[in-house]
Order: C-alpha cells, then sequence, then structure tokens
C-alpha cells in the first residue's frame, strides 16, 4: 500500500469516526424516554416528585445539549455528551420508577393501618358518646358530635373504596382526616365527663 492510499485510509476513518459522533444518539435518546414513560405510569409524579424534578432536570440538560449541538456546523458536531446525559436522564427515570414503587407500598400499608384504627376508634367513641352526660343545653352538642361521628365513618368508607382502586394517597388523606374528627368527638365527650365529676 502506497503512503498515499494509507493517507487516504487514515482521512476516510477519521471522517467516519467524526460522523458516527456528528449524529445524535438515537437510541440511548429513546431508552430515555421509554424509561420516563414507565416512570410516569409507576405513578411517580404523584408518589415521587422529587424524583421524578430530578428526571426532569435531567432532560433538560440533555435537550440543552441536543440543541447546542445542533447549532454546530456538522463537522464539528460530537454527541458524546449528549449521550452522557441520556444516560443520566435514563437513570434518573429509572430512580423516580423505583421510589414511586416504594412510596406506593409506603401509602398504601398506611391507608390500610390508618383504616383499623379510625374503624376501632370509631366504635369506641360512639360507645363513649352513647354514655356521655346528659343535661341543659347538651342535646345540640351530641347532635353535632353524632353529625360528625357519621360524617367520620362515610369518610373511611370512601378511604376503603379509595384504597380498594388503588388511589393510596387519596385513602390515606381521608382515613386521617377522619381520625382525627373522631379523637375531637372522644376529647369532647371525657372533657365533658371530667366536667361533672
Amino acid at each position: 500500500m502506497t503512503v498515499t492510499n494509507r493517507r487516504a485510509l487514515v482521512a476516510l476513518a477519521a471522517a467516519l469516526a467524526l460522523s458516527a459522533c456528528s449524529k445524535p444518539p438515537t437510541e440511548a435518546l429513546n431508552a430515555a424516554d421509554a424509561a420516563e414513560q414507565a416512570a410516569l405510569a409507576a405513578g411517580a409524579d404523584e408518589y415521587a416528585p422529587e424524583a421524578m424534578n430530578a428526571v426532569a432536570e435531567a432532560k433538560a440538560a440533555l435537550d440543552a445539549e441536543l440543541a447546542a449541538q445542533g447549532e454546530k456546523m456538522s463537522l464539528t458536531r460530537s454527541y458524546k455528551h449528549a449521550e452522557e446525559l441520556a444516560v443520566a436522564y435514563q437513570a434518573a427515570a429509572d430512580q423516580a420508577t423505583t421510589a414511586a414503587a416504594a412510596a406506593k407500598e409506603q401509602a398504601k400499608q398506611e391507608a390500610t393501618t390508618l383504616i383499623s384504627e379510625g374503624r376501632m376508634a370509631l366504635d369506641e367513641a360512639t360507645t363513649l358518646l352513647a354514655s356521655a352526660p346528659r343535661g341543659k343545653g347538651s342535646a345540640a352538642d351530641l347532635a353535632a358530635m353524632r353529625a360528625d361521628l357519621e360524617a367520620a365513618g362515610i369518610a373511611l368508607t370512601e378511604a376503603e373504596a379509595s384504597l380498594a382502586n388503588g388511589m393510596f394517597l387519596d385513602a390515606r388523606s381521608k382515613a386521617t382526616s377522619a381520625k382525627e374528627a373522631i379523637q375531637r368527638v372522644k376529647d369532647a365527650v371525657a372533657a365533658a365527663q371530667a366536667a361533672r365529676r
């Protein structure tokens, strides 16, 4: 092989290497986008919002790098950093999926416990209310407390429905509110009983 042919071969190899770096890393981009969609499907936007913020930041950095390379002349473009950013974006999305699954399971367990505790507290409060002291002006207070307990019972039923439908955050919120309302009734009855002593 002559020196001229060798130089031509080296030049061709260099040109191919440059052109390989001058195209966006489509495969890495598609994988990262798919990972983000998987995170969204797992409920990461609801159950792991901080992790999804990290995904958005990683995607923004990637988009900025792609835009910067797109503005360059084709021979000076290099998508090596963009590929690294795509890998980071995919990793952030995978972490969001994992975080969402963990948070969802925790919310499910918490909602289940709160509903169970709420049902027991409702029974206790109902029994306590039945033995509440009666006297002048107490009828309206007792009626209001009965209404509060009925509303709490409805909220617990709604929490159970949300739990069954996989809406764990909603179930937890409703069960928490119901428990707090029940506790207020128990405290009010206990205070009335203490005042009568």
